[in-house]
């Protein structure tokens, strides 16, 4: 920054389960929610739910085959469920999440889908079979989560907003929701604790993140 960068962060998480990112760093610029949304100076600018009828076809199938699940609505840390299944599973999220359960859920009151959280092992996926319908990622054993995954995508939009050059852009990252933005950056860094695939394709591998490989 001192040297007139524009410095970002580019991450999965919504934009309010990042805050607490720019509090640690001082980067106050962020593209959030897997690309969905970007932040500049610290505040919002915007931010787009996943697509609604995919959502809805992938929860009618969950609903079908009673597979545990949760939903989250908007820029939220507040999940919901219409029983406990998802929130008592060692895969259920936590932090700063708060579960919420509603007999009477109707997932089809939903206008906005962030984030869907199902509890389904790897070796179960195949029960499921929209699982490809939307981006997930597998966080735990048991569970996994539908969320955008096109964090380029969100780095073009805030190229747009502050008049940037797309040329000029550098990425860093370490895991598996870092693949598409190495694939279409002009220059990508991979971290020395990055998983096999992203250091193959990453225009440079640097140290771990725990050495000062970005510093």
């Amino acid at each position: 920054r001192e040297n007139g960068h524009f410095v970002c962060i580019a991450t999965g998480r919504a934009f309010s389960m990042a805050k607490f990112a720019m509090q640690q760093t001082g980067i106050t610029n962020m593209v959030c929610d897997g690309g969905n949304g970007i932040c500049l100076d610290g505040e919002l600018v915007s931010i787009s739910p996943m697509d609604r009828d995919k959502c809805l076809t992938l929860l009618d199938e969950l609903e079908k085959k009673d597979l545990p699940y949760a939903v989250v609505e908007g820029d939220s840390l507040d999940y919901y469920a219409k029983d406990d299944r998802f929130m008592t599973c060692e895969g259920s999220t936590e932090g700063d999440m708060k579960g919420h359960v509603d007999p009477n859920f109707d997932y089809h009151t939903i206008q906005n889908f962030h984030k869907i959280f199902v509890a389904l092992r790897e070796e179960e996926e195949h029960l499921l079979e929209n699982i490809n319908i939307l981006p997930f990622m597998r966080y735990h054993p048991d569970a996994f989560v539908f969320e955008p995954a096109d964090k380029f995508a969100g780095i073009e939009k805030m190229i747009k907003h502050i008049g940037g050059n797309i040329e000029d852009v550098v990425v860093f990252g370490d895991g598996k929701n870092d693949m598409d933005m190495f694939l279409k950056a002009p220059m990508s860094i991979a971290m020395g604790n990055a998983i096999e695939p992203l250091k193959e394709i990453a225009t440079y591998v640097t140290d771990r993140s725990d050495s000062c490989g970005i510093g």
